[in-house]
């Protein structure tokens, strides 16, 4: 299936056109919990030729394509991405750490990744987890039969935030990552769970052991609570030369002028 995502992003590419700077998986095959049905949810940093952007008027910044359902791509370009690595946006952060990558640009990566230890702020990573989390929780009785993949939307977050205002740094993509540290019952639990999950299509309902629940709530009530330091003024100087350096080392020749 990968060689076929790589071909489609190719595809896209050059009828765009564009270049992808970045292109992973997100979600649940990303985050460690895939259902056998579960679709592939790319995500992408992309930019496209010079012209694109000397124009007086602002243009798109986003793009969208889904095909039969099971394939769908969602990109951001590049001064989208840039300005939300500046506000600590998680979703983006989460995209440069998923251990699904299609294709990216090593050097670009490279750079970036160098200056995201000045722009990765725990207070708004924390804000961004626990209202995912606490949202999510509110839709669901831990004490009923409830679809499996939502309490997994429950309990990533919340460790997500938990990781983000007691470590700092951007929280690891996997569950398995951030489950660093849990008791060893609750843990072992946990991945009975996901090998259950990677057995069941995504409707599949499950009732929670009563010690699962009892460490679900435990650890909402904690995140609810915790602190982080209030964000800093990100500096925009590094990002936009980063932009600079990449659009000036655009990688190929755009044959149809009249696509951009």
């Amino acid at each position: 299936m990968q060689q076929q995502i790589i071909e489609k992003l190719d595809t896209i590419a050059k009828t765009e056109p564009l270049h992808f700077l970045l292109a992973a998986e997100s979600g649940s095959r990303a985050w460690g919990f895939a259902s056998p049905d579960s679709d592939y949810d790319v995500r992408a940093v992309y930019i496209r030729p010079p012209e694109h952007y000397l124009c007086i008027d602002d243009r798109k910044d986003t793009f969208e394509y889904i095909e039969n359902q099971w394939f769908d791509v969602g990109g951001w370009d590049i001064r989208k991405a840039l300005r939300l690595l500046r506000k600590s946006n998680a979703v983006l952060l989460e995209w440069l750490r998923s251990p699904i990558v299609y294709t990216q640009d090593h050097v670009f990566i490279e750079k970036l990744n160098d200056l995201l230890p000045q722009y990765a702020q725990a207070a708004p990573l924390l804000h961004h987890y626990r209202g995912i989390a606490s949202n999510a929780l509110k839709e669901m009785d831990l004490n009923g039969e409830i679809r499996l993949k939502k309490w997994f939307y429950v309990i990533r977050p919340l460790l997500a935030a938990q990781w983000a205002a007691e470590r700092g740094g951007v929280p690891p993509m996997t569950l398995e990552q951030l489950a660093d540290g849990m008791p060893s019952e609750t843990l072992s639990e946990i991945r009975d769970l996901v090998a259950l999950k990677a057995e069941k299509d995504e409707s599949y309902r499950h009732t929670l052991s009563g010690s699962l629940r009892r460490y679900t709530l435990d650890l909402a009530d904690k995140v609810s609570v915790l602190q982080a330091p209030a964000p800093r003024d990100a500096a925009t100087e590094p990002l936009d030369e980063l932009f600079r350096e990449t659009l000036g080392h655009f990688p190929y020749q755009v044959e149809n002028k009249n696509a951009i």
